[in-house]
């Protein structure tokens, strides 16, 4: 979790250093931010709580097999192998 909340904290440092040099409005930023993200944090809950129930064992598998798959591709993409 410390690895995850540092990464989290730099990123929402670097938003906020480019909102200061890009002098955006920050209220309707916030807002619209908060919105979105809670918008899709709920729609994410409920999509995975419908194919939890419904696959169960198979989504986790599955859920598995993608992350594995997306660290590939970016470690291809940093090595240099593929390029997308």
């Amino acid at each position: 979790m410390l690895p995850l909340a540092l990464a989290t904290s730099i990123d929402a440092l670097a938003v906020g250093v480019s909102f200061a040099f890009l002098h955006v409005d920050i209220v309707p930023a916030i807002f619209s931010i908060g919105i979105i993200t809670l918008t899709l944090s709920i729609l994410g809950v409920k999509i995975g709580n419908i194919f939890g129930a419904k696959f169960k064992s198979g989504t986790e598998l599955s859920g598995g097999i993608i992350l594995f798959l997306i660290g590939l591709k970016i470690l291809l993409e940093h090595i240099g192998i593929v390029s997308l």
